[in-house]
């Protein structure tokens, strides 16, 4: 049994241990007297060295013989001079107490030496077995893991090769282990090795190095390297431990990434280059509208203060029917963008001329006086191409209008027709503002615009050359655009597919005779069915001055009631009506005997792709857009007159 720890506790146990002893042997006194004074203390210093040790041995003794000597040896209770003899055996019993507190002593100590080296025996063993275990664990760790695990030593040689590193290089370990490390190192990248192992010598960590690596097969692999320096007892470099990651998922995730980001940079680019052309289209559609309302709204407040000259009464009217005419154009050439762009546009083709054509553009022009304050001259030769009409007029008037647009008052445009191989060529020169290096590439997108023209009022849309560049494709031909900058003009060159000369008498049907207003000889019944009142109401005074008899309606169930009451011969009808549309009203009305032969004409302020067949399949007879054209509705009431 070891010692007790604590000071105190030992000493009192040496102090109770001799306590005990002397009141035992005063126990024993009427039976022994004074024979054996100190045979009852032998057991206490056993006792006290036992369980304290040296010292509380010591002192059990040291209590016990002076107690001896008070108590039991003559004279009693008193220290005087003893016997000799009880002295010699006081000294003798104190020398082997002492004796016997030693002994004991070394048996703790030599039992405790024992102890403690067993322990340190127990603890080596736990610890080699620690040690296996993650010998074990290390080896199952290099064996399974995904990453390549390669030692090598301070010469670059391969010392092991973990199945991982055999998936990710292509190489076993037999082919590899006893071999320089470079068999995996392309050339380029040595300098790279030789700064690693330096690295390493010194006792440094590489970490997350990444670099290029071979496979056996010749192909590149991007790692991740890690290598560290493997250290003997005495902290020497011995060898190299290095760690390699396949990091070609990430890299290409990152070029992915970047090419994302570059994508989104041009793409926001873009979008910003496409919102400042937004702002800007959004502020010359608001001069365009702005400059005929303008005029528009001029020649009313002209008219309304009544007493007017007529010659001044029927120039207000021209400018009133001009701009309104200009207003129209506008909205048609957003519609045909939209629908050019769209892919909904179908040609009518018929063979053309292109320089008859030229020349009725340059007409139309000329008669609108676009061209009088520029020198415009037309050349070329008789090219015929298979096309429609109505789209390369377009074309024309689109490349001609902005030469004139961008080019200075007393400047010259040049028009040339002329033909390469079966290659038409519609050839538009200027001496105008020229085109910027950066601009050539986007001047056919839709709302771009190049610097201001001279003169600001000539301003367009930004969508001539948009509807130039869609219609040439869509006949099979391509435009181009050529400058040699800023103030230095301008050509524009359409390419169209050529055919050969039709037989006479084709592309030349005869136009048919203009048709004025119907005689009053020929009042008809109109229904107008339209919910915007001051629509509704010119428009009845328009067909009342011409002699009809008008009934009118602002909405779906109204204009239903009246056609069945009226028996017009014809209706308009809006197509967006409050209670139900126009369409349900043509559904109605074709279901309704009472107003059979009725002639449906369906009119709207959207002309979207898909109206025209939605409205025949409605019941309508004819399709047309606000402003309403009147030379089409004369058409229209002509077929009237000719029906039975």
């Amino acid at each position: 049994m070891r010692p007790l720890e604590p000071a105190l506790a030992r000493y009192g146990i040496a102090v109770a241990a001799a306590i005990g002893a002397i009141a035992l042997r005063d126990a024993l006194t009427p039976i022994w007297g004074l024979k054996l004074p100190l045979i009852t203390f032998f057991p206490a210093i056993m006792i006290s060295a036992w369980l304290g040790g040296l010292g509380p041995g010591v002192a059990t003794t040291l209590l016990c013989a002076i107690s001896a000597a008070y108590l039991w040896l003559p004279p009693l209770k008193s220290f005087q001079a003893k016997d000799f003899g009880d002295i010699v055996g006081l000294f003798v019993f104190v020398g082997i107490g002492l004796l016997m507190s030693m002994m004991w002593d070394t048996l703790h100590r030599t039992r405790g030496r024992l102890v403690e080296k067993l322990r340190q025996i127990e603890d080596e063993k736990r610890t080699r077995r620690a040690a296996e275990e993650v010998q074990i664990r290390l080896a199952a760790i290099v064996e399974s893991s995904e990453d390549a695990i390669i030692g090598k030593a301070l010469d670059g040689t391969i010392t092991s090769w973990n199945p991982a590193a055999e998936r990710m290089f292509g190489y076993t370990a037999d082919e590899v282990v006893g071999h320089p490390i470079t068999v995996i190192i392309p050339p380029d990248r040595l300098d790279e090795e030789a700064r690693i192992l330096a690295a390493l010598r010194r006792g440094e960590v590489v970490a997350d190095f990444e670099t290029i690596r071979w496979r056996k097969d010749g192909s590149v692999i991007h790692i991740s390297l890690t290598a560290s320096p493997i250290k003997n007892a005495a902290g020497e470099v011995t060898g190299v431990s290095k760690i390699a990651r396949d990091i070609s998922a990430r890299k290409q995730a990152e070029e992915e990434k970047a090419l994302l980001l570059r994508a989104m940079e041009v793409a926001r680019a873009e979008a910003e280059a496409a919102n400042r052309a937004k702002d800007q289209f959004l502020a010359v559609l608001g001069h365009e509208l702005r400059n005929p309302l303008g005029a528009i709204s001029n020649a009313v407040q002209l008219l309304r203060q009544g007493g007017l000259r007529p010659d001044l009464a029927a120039h207000a009217c021209e400018v009133i029917a001009r701009q309104v005419s200009h207003l129209a154009r506008l909205t048609d050439d957003l519609f045909d963008v939209s629908r050019v762009i769209a892919g909904r546009v179908v040609l009518e083709r018929e063979p053309i001329e292109l320089l008859e054509m030229a020349e009725r553009a340059l007409n139309m022009l000329r008669a609108a006086g676009k061209i009088d304050r520029h020198t415009v001259t037309l050349e070329g030769q008789p090219v015929w191409i298979h096309g429609d009409a109505a789209r390369i007029e377009q074309i024309l008037t689109n490349l001609i209008g902005n030469a004139l647009k961008y080019t200075p008052p007393s400047g010259s445009i040049l028009v040339q027709i002329s033909h390469n191989g079966t290659t038409a060529l519609i050839r538009v020169e200027d001496t105008g503002a020229g085109i910027a290096p950066d601009m050539l590439p986007r001047v056919f997108d839709a709302f771009v615009q190049g610097a201001p023209p001279p003169d600001r009022a000539q301003a367009g849309l930004g969508i001539g050359l948009t509807l130039v560049k869609q219609l040439a494709e869509l006949h099979g031909g391509r435009v181009e655009a050529r400058s040699g900058g800023p103030g230095k003009g301008s050509v524009f060159t359409v390419r169209l597919p050529t055919i050969a000369r039709p037989a006479l008498g084709l592309g030349h049907a005869e136009e048919p005779p203009e048709k004025g207003p119907p005689s009053r000889a020929f009042r008809l019944r109109v229904l107008v069915v339209e919910d915007n009142d001051d629509s509704r109401e010119m428009l009845r005074r328009l067909l009342e001055v011409s002699g009809h008899i008008v009934t009118e309606a602002s909405d779906g169930p109204g204009g239903i009631e009246a056609a069945l009451h009226s028996r017009p011969d014809i209706a308009f009808v809006d197509i967006g009506l409050p209670g139900f549309d126009g369409y349900e009203v043509a559904r109605r009305l074709r279901a309704a005997p009472e107003v059979k032969g009725l002639r449906l004409i369906a009119l709207t302020g959207y002309g979207l792709p898909g109206d025209h067949q939605r409205a025949r399949d409605a019941g309508f007879d004819a399709y047309l857009t606000k402003p309403i054209d009147g030379n089409k509705v004369a058409e229209i009431f002509a077929t009237v007159h000719r029906a039975p």
